[in-house]
C-alpha cells in the first residue's frame, strides 16, 4: 500500500486567511489520501462475445455438408479437433479421400490465424482483421508457402458463418492471376 500524505492535526491561530488555507489543505489531504488508496484492478477490455478462436474451438466434432458442383451436389465431411494442448484447432475437409485438406487455426493476440494445407500443393496463411462479428469469421490471405507469388492459384479467403450450435457454412474464395476466380460454398450440419 502506498504511503499516505501527512496532514496537520492542530489548528493555527484564529486568523481567517490561515483558517481558510488550513481547511483547503485538510480537504486536499483527504482527497489525496482517497486517491492513493488501493482500488480493485479491473480488466482493460472485458470480452462480451467469444473471440474468433473460441468460436472455432466450439466446432470440435464431425460435420456433414454439401456443396453445389457442376454435376449436382457433393457430400463433404469436416472434422475439427483440438491439438497442441488446446492452443490449436485442426480442421480436416474431405478426410480419408484424395481431396483431403487440413487447416490449422491458432490465436495471435486478438486475431485468428489459419494455415491451409491445400490440395493445390500450397499453404496460404490467412488472418482475421480485428474482432469478428458474432456469426461471421472472415480470414484473408496474408502470405503463403509452396507458390512463387500470390498471383499463382491459391485459396485467398474463407468466411465461416456459425448460425447455431448445429449449422454453419464455409465460403472459400479461390484466386488465380491475382484475381478472384470462384467462391465455393459448403453448408454443414453437426453429426
Amino acid at each position: 500500500m502506498r504511503d499516505r500524505i501527512a496532514c496537520p492535526t492542530r489548528r493555527p491561530e484564529n486568523n481567517t486567511s490561515n483558517s481558510i488555507i488550513t481547511r483547503l489543505f485538510f480537504t486536499l489531504c483527504v482527497i489525496g489520501n482517497f486517491a492513493l488508496t488501493e482500488t480493485p484492478v479491473r480488466a482493460e477490455h472485458p470480452t462480451l462475445t467469444p473471440t474468433p478462436f473460441e468460436q472455432i474451438k466450439g466446432l470440435v466434432g464431425t460435420w456433414q455438408g454439401t456443396r453445389k458442383a457442376y454435376d449436382g451436389e457433393e457430400t463433404i465431411t469436416a472434422r475439427y479437433s483440438l491439438t497442441a494442448k488446446d492452443t490449436a484447432v485442426m480442421e480436416q475437409l474431405f478426410p480419408g479421400t484424395p481431396k483431403e485438406m487440413v487447416s490449422v487455426y491458432t490465436q495471435d493476440g486478438h486475431d485468428l490465424v489459419m494455415t491451409h494445407y491445400c490440395m493445390l500443393g500450397n499453404q496460404p496463411r490467412m488472418k482475421t482483421q480485428g474482432r469478428a462479428p458474432s456469426k461471421h469469421i472472415t480470414l484473408t490471405y496474408v502470405d503463403g508457402t509452396g507458390m512463387r507469388s500470390p498471383h499463382e492459384m491459391h485459396m485467398h479467403e474463407v468466411t465461416i458463418t456459425i448460425m447455431d450450435d448445429s449449422h454453419m457454412t464455409h465460403q472459400w474464395t479461390l484466386y488465380d492471376k491475382g484475381k478472384k476466380k470462384v467462391t465455393h460454398t459448403f453448408m454443414f450440419t453437426r453429426q
